[in-house]
């Protein structure tokens, strides 16, 4: 009498993975210390648990100038320590960040991660809405000093809620479906009936772009890749303000009593090969104010390119923006355009970006605006940055 088994699927075997032991570490296996792909950490000795210590900041020297007057600056991007790891097996993950760069600092993330196999895994918590894939790299990982403002403007924040991911078709396709408060990043109560509806759809036929907005530098040599996304959210959100209470020595947040119904759609294109990039996003929003103001449509697109000079040392970018905040008004555009030369110490943990910017912000005044708000400063703005990123 025999026995015979039929072959089992791949996901069948990862899930047999998933429910076995986990295994001691081999012999000489390291507990902490530091490793470039990993940073400081702490790991126990089965590999069960791990925890790393890490930090993100971007100081600059930036003076910026609006119709010829100096305008006030920040010394700082970001200053964002974070804790980072997993417990119990590798696939739950959990991450904590704080934003430094703000009065009072506060708290950016905090969610965990359960993903046990590969394609497909849920993130809860407070997190980054994956809306924009540009939004979606860390501060290190773009390609100029700063996000572009059109992805700033149309990107559906930090929110607290669900994610569910998946990575499938091997891996040429990332999809991600998420549902959350439509609450303001920095209140932890959600707003009784508001909410956020997210989704978004990245295919990349010939494979993965790389782990930065400048794969000519991280590796060697970038492959050839075109990757292409599909996106949007609609939800009911509130706005807020923030106070100093002189009594507590706080502050506090207070939520705008007439939250806006807004309905966003959007898609990108990446390009990357061994000495060039191009990445860019086009969007549209439809906003309702409950207040009873007339409904609104905004359109905004943005690109960048960039091209190795020296190998895996210094690139040349431009990007540009244009934005209209509202179809329903006349001169409200917005139009950016940006040069820069980077030098790349040490890509991602120390890079150098010499960056020069100019802007134009139309506006019709405040009494036709109404709940229509810009991305800029109204007028003609001139900004120059200097600026060291640094991580680890």
């Amino acid at each position: 009498m025999s026995l015979s088994l039929a072959p089992l699927s791949p996901l069948a075997l990862s899930l047999l993975a998933v429910l076995a032991p986990a295994e001691a570490a081999p012999p000489g296996a390291v507990e902490s210390g530091y490793a470039p792909d990993q940073g400081f950490f702490l790991a126990s000795p089965d590999g069960g648990y791990k925890l790393r210590i890490g930090f993100v900041g971007g100081y600059k020297i930036e003076p910026e100038f609006n119709a010829g007057t100096a305008q006030d600056r920040n010394e700082f991007f970001v200053l964002r320590p974070f804790f980072e790891g997993h417990v119990f097996r590798p696939w739950i993950t959990f991450k904590t960040e704080l934003e430094l760069v703000g009065n009072p600092p506060y708290l950016l993330d905090a969610y965990f991660d359960v993903r046990p196999i590969l394609q497909f895994g849920v993130r809860g918590g407070l997190q980054t809405t994956p809306l924009s894939r540009h939004k979606s790299f860390e501060p290190n990982e773009i390609l100029f000093p700063d996000w572009a403002v059109t992805a700033e403007y149309f990107w559906a924040g930090h929110d607290k809620g669900a994610t569910l991911m998946s990575l499938t078709f091997d891996e040429k396709v990332e999809s991600y479906l998420g549902l959350y408060s439509g609450t303001p990043l920095r209140q932890f109560t959600a707003v009784a009936g508001n909410y956020v509806v997210l989704g978004r759809v990245t295919v990349s036929p010939l494979g993965k772009i790389g782990k930065t907005e400048y794969p000519y530098i991280t590796e060697s040599p970038a492959p050839f890749r075109i990757s292409f996304t599909a996106q949007g959210f609609y939800g009911k959100i509130t706005a807020g303000t923030e106070n100093f209470d002189t009594d507590s020595f706080q502050f506090t947040f207070t939520p705008d009593t007439s939250p806006s119904r807004k309905a966003t759609a959007g898609g990108d294109v990446f390009l990357q090969g061994s000495r060039f990039m191009a990445f860019g996003e086009g969007y549209f929003r439809r906003t309702e104010p409950s207040s009873g103001a007339a409904r609104y449509d905004a359109w905004g697109v943005w690109a960048q390119a960039g091209v190795l000079l020296l190998p895996r040392r210094v690139d040349f970018a431009v990007r540009g923006n244009w934005i209209d905040p509202s179809t329903s008004l006349s001169s409200v555009r917005t139009l950016i355009g940006e040069a820069q030369v980077a030098y790349y110490v040490h890509a991602p943990v120390l890079v150098l970006k010499l960056r020069y910017g100019i802007a134009d912000q139309q506006t019709p005044g405040m009494a036709a605006l109404g709940s229509v708000s810009l991305p800029l400063t109204a007028g003609r703005s001139q900004v120059l940055t200097l600026q060291l990123d640094l991580a680890y």
